[in-house]
């Protein structure tokens, strides 16, 4: 029986859907020390699954593996970071997440399959309907290894969104100011912010109706 490599930096990720045969061939690498050419040749994995990755993997690992990674937005419109973000204060409501072979060009590798999901509520909450998403993908691609389909289409490509992007800038409407709150509001993600004379006021935990927003706020000194 095939094993599986699973590489994922962030908490979000956890394998639910694989069944119980399956899931003890699974091994889940989270530091980039142990994401090495040696190890990977000792573990010898069919397909080497990767939700999301803090770091650049060198093209002597997805040359000798078949690495297959996950993207959520409708590419080739989407490449690039913080792709959940971009998306939302463009206005889009749902996108695909898509599973691909990864290649030399930043998320442009052929597509295996895609799953669509709603961009609605939290990013905890998006990351929630992703995870489900990835293993609906992990399953179709150990049962049937699909063939990956090149990406057809105009290519946009997001900058990945810094810390001074998260600050709430004038002049948003009520449902933008909300956005701006909730795509950010997950564990270990920088805070939606703005500022207010010496002092910084954090955003999360956010409600909207039709002429208020609601939101936590955690006040600190600016430095």
């Amino acid at each position: 029986m095939s094993n599986y490599v699973v590489a994922c930096s962030k908490h979000w990720f956890k394998l639910t859907l694989v069944n119980a045969e399956n899931r003890n061939n699974f091994i889940f690498i989270r530091n980039k020390s142990e994401f090495n050419l040696e190890r990977l040749k000792r573990i010898n994995p069919r397909f080497i699954f990767i939700p999301h990755w803090n770091w650049v993997v060198s093209e002597e690992i997805f040359g000798q593996f078949e690495c297959v990674v996950f993207h959520t937005a409708p590419l080739p419109f989407g490449r690039g970071g913080s792709p959940i973000q971009n998306l939302i204060v463009r206005g889009f409501k749902r996108a695909p997440v898509c599973a691909l072979r990864m290649n030399g060009v930043l998320d442009g590798g052929p597509i295996y399959s895609k799953v669509d999901i709603s961009l609605t509520g939290s990013l905890a909450e998006i990351f929630e309907r992703a995870n489900e998403a990835v293993n609906i993908l992990i399953n179709e691609i150990i049962s049937s290894e699909p063939q990956p389909k090149e990406q057809e289409g105009n290519v946009v490509v997001f900058k990945r969104r810094l810390e001074k992007d998260n600050e709430i800038p004038n002049g948003l409407s009520l449902s933008d100011v909300y956005d701006r709150i909730r795509m950010l509001d997950d564990e270990g993600y920088p805070k939606a912010y703005f500022k207010f004379g010496d002092y910084l006021l954090e955003l999360e935990s956010a409600e909207l109706n039709e002429s208020t927003v609601w939101a936590q706020v955690t006040i600190k000194k600016c430095v």
